[in-house]
Parts: structure tokens; C-alpha cells; sequence
């Protein structure tokens, strides 16, 4: 069986945590891109509560990398 994933970003709260939420709902496992880490562990848990299958990404995506 496929597993359907989805990249939210800003999903530590707010409009993008809704989509994460959205996503999760329906069955879509999620990436959780933010800057704050505790904020997207604490998200993670929530919808992995759910059964979602969920990874995280703490950065800055606006912040070019060297």
C-alpha cells in the first residue's frame, strides 16, 4: 500500500498547523517544517496520537543555507 505524504510548512501553529491537521485527517502522513522545534514535536505527537506517521524539520526555510 502507498503511504500519500505531504509537506506543510509553518506547521508549529496557526494556518499551517491547521493543514497538517487537515492532511492527518484524511489520512495523509506529514512533514512538519517550522523554526520552532519543541512547537513542531509537540504538533508530531498530537497527530501521531492519531496515527499518522509524521517527520519534522526545524529550520528557517527563508534562510539560504551555506
Amino acid at each position: 500500500m502507498k503511504t500519500e505524504w505531504a509537506l506543510v510548512t509553518g506547521a508549529s501553529s496557526g494556518i499551517g498547523e491547521a493543514f497538517a491537521r487537515i492532511f492527518a485527517e484524511n489520512g495523509i502522513s506529514v512533514v512538519l517544517a517550522a523554526r520552532d522545534k519543541v512547537a513542531l514535536q509537540k504538533v508530531a505527537e498530537s497527530l501521531q496520537e492519531r496515527g499518522v506517521q509524521t517527520e519534522i524539520y526545524a529550520s528557517d526555510l527563508s534562510q539560504p543555507k551555506n
